[in-house]
């Protein structure tokens, strides 16, 4: 992966931790993810080797889950906060030793990814696919996914209208380029909606 210009960051180990605790540190556990996280990796159903994309990766713990999965494969996390970035680094100190996450602080539309490279990309609570200005980007990840790769666009949402109508929009965007669609929503509580529109490359 070209990188550029973009910031690659590398984790630190707490204060207070020698080496060999460091190396079995676990700071973020299955349990302790919120029920959104453990949903969004479990519908991913993340391989052994694939090779992954999260953009806006928050405070990393949903790279951390994806980690835990991986064994020849690769999570790549990036996020435009320089702080959510530190934050995903901290978190996942072990899998960046270990070579199975990579931390960027940038937005998708700096990231350079070769093409046909990625098996599974994806973003929770990301406006961008309902946005005009997402169609560049878009292609770009189309472009960046394997044949048969997925896109991912979770959301944790309110029950109303205007959640429905944000995931027609999320599957129009996605079947304008080139992407066939499904959605899974799982009702969260008694006013709240996790859902997901899952693009596979059409071909």
């Amino acid at each position: 992966m070209n990188l550029g210009d973009q910031v690659v960051l590398t984790a630190r180990r707490p204060d207070g931790l020698r080496d060999r605790q460091a190396a079995s540190y676990r700071p973020t556990q299955w349990h302790s993810a919120t029920r959104r996280q453990r949903w969004a990796v479990e519908t991913m159903a993340v391989a052994p080797g694939d090779l992954v994309l999260e953009i806006g990766s928050g405070r990393g713990v949903a790279v951390s889950l994806v980690a835990e999965r991986l064994t020849t494969g690769k999570i790549v996390a990036i996020d435009r906060s320089a702080t959510m970035a530190r934050l995903t680094s901290e978190h996942n100190e072990r899998h960046i030793r270990a070579g199975r996450v990579e931390v960027l602080c940038t937005g998708f539309e700096s990231a350079e990814f070769p093409a046909d490279h990625l098996t599974k990309i994806f973003t929770v609570n990301v406006n961008l696919f309902w946005l005009d200005a997402a169609t560049q980007q878009i292609d770009r990840m189309r472009s960046a996914l394997k044949p048969d790769g997925e896109l991912f666009v979770f959301g944790e949402r309110p029950r109303s209208a205007s959640t429905m109508a944000n995931l027609a929009a999320t599957e129009r965007a996605l079947q304008a380029h080139g992407f066939d669609t499904v959605r899974k929503i799982v009702p969260h509580g008694r006013e709240r909606l996790l859902t997901c529109v899952i693009g596979t490359v059409a071909h």
